[in-house]
């Protein structure tokens, strides 16, 4: 049996498309770390970086539903944050350049899982 696309996403990086499938609307955190496996402490500094800018998790994609506990997570949103605000960055700090690569790295994996689904 095949699965469903919930939804899809088509992103341009280093010159080729890749064209994303998930099978949920969204997932919870510890799913969306499996699937794109950027380390825990990454995902929770970058997610403090946008608070102290006064920026809302939501442009990351967090997902608020009232009366649900368990934080979501929209991985289309997350996918073009990684991208548009982590990976394609100039760097300013020395940390930022773990930031970047353990994040280019994680969306390397994510990418050939994409690839081998597709």
């Amino acid at each position: 049996s095949s699965k469903k696309c919930y939804k899809s996403i088509l992103f341009k990086g280093n010159n080729m498309f890749y064209k994303f499938q998930f099978n949920k609307l969204w997932y919870p955190q510890e799913e969306i770390l499996k699937i794109i496996p950027i380390p825990r402490a990454t995902f929770y500094r970058m997610q403090d970086e946008l608070t102290e800018q006064g920026r809302e998790l939501a442009e990351m994609g967090k997902v608020k539903i009232k009366g649900v506990k368990e934080v979501l997570w929209d991985p289309v949103k997350l996918v073009q944050f990684l991208n548009n605000e982590k990976v394609n960055q100039p760097i300013k700090y020395d940390y930022e350049s773990k930031q970047r690569e353990e994040t280019r790295v994680a969306v390397g994996v994510f990418n050939e899982q994409q690839r081998k689904v597709n």
